[in-house]
């Protein structure tokens, strides 16, 4: 049995000797024992690391290698043949619109202060005042102030005639307006005035009982 095994196994070997002998090209002389044993077996190809898996995959890249634009541009961003001339042409446009900018800024925030307060002037005092209209009146009072409020007394002369009056008002700032009132006949006088340093002056409307009005300008000096 062991010798019918021997004799299968001789067979076979001298078998495949036939078949790899017939593969080889005995007329290339570039064929070593190597390639005889492995002539006649199918090599598996294995693409290099990082090359496309088919021939469609590379075609593809190929394409978009082409399809990128390469061309510099033409013209630089403020019309420089150079990134140096862009630069120095377009930093006045920057320093243009800095200035715009800080004196927006200027405008805003002087827009926005507070107006200026008119310095309050004091009306407490002697005064004396010409009433001009139609007939001249003259008018000496004593004020006193008492923050925004005035009150006072005096006379008011129209002509050889003399009347007690009293006064009461109030201040803004360097305005004033003062009531004054006579009594036999009784007769209002309004008074709208203003006020610098020791003078005065404006304007009047009066009103009698019987109502007879009248109006005028208003002249004033501060005496004490």
């Amino acid at each position: 049995m062991r010798f019918k095994m021997l004799m299968l196994s001789s067979m076979l070997s001298l078998a495949f000797l036939a078949v790899t002998a017939l593969s080889v090209n005995w007329d290339d002389p570039t064929y070593d024992a190597d390639e005889m044993f492995t002539s006649g077996q199918e090599e598996v190809y294995q693409n290099p690391t990082g090359a496309p898996a088919t021939p469609k995959e590379s075609r593809d890249l190929q394409e978009n290698k082409s399809s990128m634009n390469w061309t510099m541009p033409s013209t630089l961003t403020g019309g420089g043949d150079s990134a140096k001339e862009s630069r120095e042409q377009a930093q006045p446009s920057s320093d243009a619109g800095l200035a715009a900018a800080n004196e927006n800024n200027t405008l805003t925030t002087e827009s926005e202060l507070p107006p200026a307060q008119t310095e309050a002037v004091s009306a407490q005092g002697n005064w004396f005042f010409t009433l001009n209209g139609s007939v001249v009146r003259e008018l000496a009072l004593t004020l006193f102030q008492n923050e925004t409020d005035i009150y006072g007394s005096g006379k008011i002369k129209e002509g050889n005639n003399t009347l007690d009056v009293t006064a009461s008002g109030a201040m803004a700032g360097s305005n004033m307006e003062l009531n004054l009132v006579s009594a036999n006949p009784i007769v209002q006088y309004r008074l709208n005035l203003s006020l610098s340093e020791e003078q005065a002056a404006g304007e009047y409307e009066a009103s009698s009982a019987s109502g007879e009005t009248w109006a005028g300008t208003a002249e004033g000096q501060k005496t004490s």
